[in-house]
């Protein structure tokens, strides 16, 4: 005689995916509540300065959609890199200016731009900037 129904002598199974479902959960409050701050180690505090600002002088190049190149309120008919360094560093050898603040326009081709940039190079500028319109909201 056999007592033992057959669906009894399958041993039982350990379900893991609502186990992985309550740890993926703690771990989105987990990292939901806990709050990034970089705690300082000790409290410092900085020292007093009166702050002048100098005004900045900056040679301005313009680029045109075209590629007219002016520097200044001087328009360079011929524009290749040595003639562009050239003039760049009669600019600040004569004004002191180590700056060049680059208005390009949005529709320049960006060799244009290349090209100012690496003239600024040759002619010992390293800070170069560009100008920018804001966004109207």
């Amino acid at each position: 005689m056999r007592f033992r129904n057959a669906r009894f002598d399958t041993q039982p199974e350990i379900n893991f995916i609502p186990l992985i479902d309550v740890l993926l959960v703690i771990l989105i409050f987990l990292v939901a509540t806990t709050t990034f701050k970089y705690e300082n180690v000790f409290q410092i505090s900085l020292p007093q300065a009166d702050i002048t600002a100098q005004p900045i002088v900056a040679i301005e190049l313009m680029i045109s959609k075209e590629g007219q190149v002016q520097i200044g309120n001087t328009r360079l008919e011929v524009v290749t890199p040595e003639s562009l360094a050239q003039a760049l560093r009669a600019l600040t050898d004569q004004k002191g200016r180590d700056m060049l603040l680059i208005r390009a326009d949005s529709q320049a081709a960006h060799q244009w731009v290349i090209m100012a940039m690496q003239a600024a190079k040759r002619a010992g500028i390293e800070r170069v900037s560009f100008a920018v319109q804001a966004e109207k909201d």
